[in-house]
């Protein structure tokens, strides 16, 4: 829940391919958490004239790839920021990754976005509302391979699959859209395609429990393109949302609609989330559209920090980056 502590966020990334005894040389010191260039002296020109204020607990949170190599030593992730985060993208704090968020989102061609994104409001996440909580807004995602799917022979980052990196799918951009508002945010996500599949789907609930144990402000429930077998899947749906929504009493609960159309599955999760008092993004606008959808030959940055190309079918029957962003507006609309 929102609280005064820092956090750490529970996604696992592969390790950079980076060599630790070569980067570490010449690093400097850094009095606190929470610092500014300025006050620092550093081993770039531009870091020493820079104002931007860097949180350590944030950029630990956001890049545990960093942390696996370097630690969590607040010296030495600011080093890493100055040296090599800052040219790499990265963010100092969770308010620079949300202005350029929106700063992105405002600077985006009407004509263009209205054809990109059919039937959406106007964008939730442009809004770039102020920070109002200096705690952490914990988010948990439960979905299929949308969400996230492992490391494969034909997929190489562990995120929601065909996004183009893992700052691309749904749930991390709707974690960066919530950064904009909270201060801190932290995430966890449970894969869980087995439920979909499953023919006694009742018995895969209790693979949510150790995440379930944690409290949240926020779940995502994102299933149901796998179920073929649509018997007792309304039913199914309902007991899921229930166990979710009993487990965490104070949380917000989403249900998204689905990217993969089957007669009767969207309607049945539409229904269970209205009677289960929950929120509900509709998808269904992109749904079979191509310029939401993986297209053969796209590139994708792995886990390993090399490019790959797109050509499995798997792969290319999942949202794109475009897909990934306008699932995650409907979300954060709900909110």
């Amino acid at each position: 829940m929102i609280t005064n502590k820092n956090f750490t966020t529970r996604i696992k990334k592969t390790l950079l391919a980076l060599t630790v005894s070569t980067m570490v040389m010449g690093m400097a010191l850094v009095p606190s958490q929470a610092v500014r260039a300025e006050e620092t002296k550093q081993s770039t020109e531009e870091a020493a004239s820079t104002e931007t204020a860097f949180d350590a607990t944030y950029y630990a949170s956001q890049y545990p790839d960093v942390v696996a190599i370097f630690g969590n030593d607040p010296q030495t992730l600011y080093w890493h920021y100055v040296n090599y985060g800052k040219a790499e993208g990265r963010y100092a704090n969770a308010q620079d990754a949300a202005n350029a968020l929106a700063q992105a989102n405002q600077s985006t061609n009407p004509a263009t976005e209205q054809t990109e994104q059919p039937g959406a409001t106007p964008d939730a996440t442009a809004k770039a509302p102020q920070v109002i909580d200096d705690g952490v807004y914990n988010i948990l995602a439960i979905g299929n391979s949308i969400t996230l799917h492992p490391v494969c022979g034909y997929w190489w980052g562990s995120w929601g699959m065909a996004a183009s990196s893992m700052d691309k799918d749904y749930v991390h951009q709707v974690q960066v859209g919530l950064a904009q508002k909270y201060q801190n945010t932290s995430l966890d996500i449970i894969s869980v395609q087995s439920w979909e599949t499953s023919s006694a789907r009742n018995r895969q609930l209790s693979k949510f429990d150790s995440k379930l144990a944690n409290q949240y402000d926020l779940v995502i429930i994102q299933l149901g393109e796998n179920v073929n077998n649509m018997t007792t899947f309304k039913k199914d749906f309902n007991k899921l949302v229930s166990y979710v929504k009993t487990a965490q009493p104070n949380a917000r609960v989403v249900v998204v609609g689905d990217y993969w159309y089957r007669s009767g599955r969207d309607a049945a999760k539409k229904d269970v989330a209205a009677k289960q008092g929950c929120g509900y993004a509709d998808i269904s606008a992109i749904r079979g559209k191509a310029a939401y959808r993986a297209a053969s030959g796209s590139k994708v940055l792995g886990d390993d920090g090399k490019y790959h190309t797109v050509k499995n079918q798997a792969v290319l029957k999942h949202p794109n980056d475009a897909g990934m962003k306008y699932i995650a507006d409907r979300i954060l609309e709900v909110l």
